[in-house]
């Protein structure tokens, strides 16, 4: 049994798809990642590189789209006693990553959950509404995209690389070599290796026939060298603080400004990548290996006595899991939590992005 599989035996303990959540809810944070998409790029060597992909490559597929629709009337039913039928700007807060896809998943999920009702109705025909999605652009995003510059990351980042790379060749000694040979394409290090996964696990899911000389290495152990590649983002405290560590910071914020009476917030989403998700994963202290999969979701509820409740669910065929935060349990009062993740939440991150200092 690999290690991924591990992941989602001990770490998770299922409340149930169609389980209602009562009103003793204060406060509702949804990461997901976007629904199915096609390839983000192709290989010299790929019979599919002319593939007709409706919308071109990295592009929801309509099965993304379902995805993320679905997603939507699932946390309709499940939170329907905690979040009114009526859509209120107020209320709802969503946020996305610059890309195309992370933004129409976000506008898909909020179809499946805000349906118009009443007045909201302005074509009979069409039971949709218009809901509005913010981003910041890719250069400016440290948070869901997490694409900001920041030096000190980047150093840091590229020296476990390095060490990552050394080790992955001398386990699976032949593997670069053999990728670049039938691929046409130059496989030179770990995340050469989680594009190319990528790229064959959509085909794969795609019903396209892969070549032979896939059966090699795929699924494994590219799919497990994937899930290193996505690790090594917040693979030491360090990067865990300036990549994971700021949305978290932003979501514990969100938090106690609720127990403040400081927003009117019930309810923000945030629409990401498998990055996003395996980065705030790790950050939470679950260091185990873990590949998304399309539309995964991680939910943060803070309910009305202080108590959080951290869940996830790996696809929308799967249950929503509560996840047992080492040093919070199960669930456990803001204030502890807040406490447990106090090193990896940046005080000041662009500072520490440009100093040799944590401040």
């Amino acid at each position: 049994m690999n290690t991924i599989t591990l992941f989602f035996l001990v770490s998770f303990m299922s409340v149930g798809q169609n389980k209602k959540i009562n009103g003793n809810l204060s406060l509702l944070q949804i990461l997901f990642r976007h629904g199915e998409r096609s390839p983000t790029e192709t290989y010299n060597n790929d019979p599919y590189k002319n593939y007709d992909w409706p919308g071109g490559l990295g592009f929801l597929t309509n099965r993304g789209k379902m995805q993320m629709y679905t997603l939507g009337q699932q946390l309709r039913e499940r939170y329907s006693d905690y979040l009114p039928e009526y859509y209120l700007p107020e209320e709802v807060l969503t946020y996305s990553s610059y890309s195309d896809r992370c933004l129409i998943s976000a506008e898909l999920l909020l179809a499946g959950l805000y349906p118009p009702v009443g007045q909201q109705i302005w074509n009979p025909d069409l039971l949709w509404q218009p809901i509005p999605v913010h981003y910041n652009p890719r250069n400016l995003d440290n948070i869901i995209a997490m694409k900001q510059p920041c030096k000190k990351y980047k150093e840091a980042f590229n020296e476990i690389s390095a060490v990552r790379l050394n080790e992955s060749i001398k386990k699976y000694p032949d593997i670069y070599r053999y990728l670049t040979e039938h691929t046409g394409s130059e496989i030179k290090t770990i995340g050469d290796i989680e594009f190319l996964y990528s790229t064959l696990e959509i085909e794969d899911l795609n019903n396209l026939t892969l070549p032979n000389w896939t059966k090699r290495y795929y699924p494994e152990p590219m799919k497990t060298l994937t899930a290193e590649s996505l690790a090594l983002y917040s693979y030491t405290p360090l990067l865990k603080r300036l990549s994971g560590g700021v949305f978290l910071k932003n979501v514990t914020d969100n938090m106690l400004q609720k127990v403040e009476n400081n927003t009117t917030n019930k309810l923000i989403l945030f629409s990401g990548h498998d990055l996003t998700v395996v980065n705030v994963m790790r950050s939470l202290g679950l260091d185990e290996l873990l590949k998304p999969e399309f539309a995964a979701t991680i939910i943060f509820e803070l309910h009305k006595e202080r108590e959080v409740k951290v869940l996830y669910k790996k696809n929308v065929n799967d249950d929503f899991n509560e996840m047992s935060i080492p040093g919070c349990q199960s669930s456990c009062e803001l204030s502890n939590l807040v406490k447990v993740l106090d090193p990896v939440l940046p005080k000041n991150w662009n500072e520490e992005c440009i100093k040799n200092v944590i401040v």
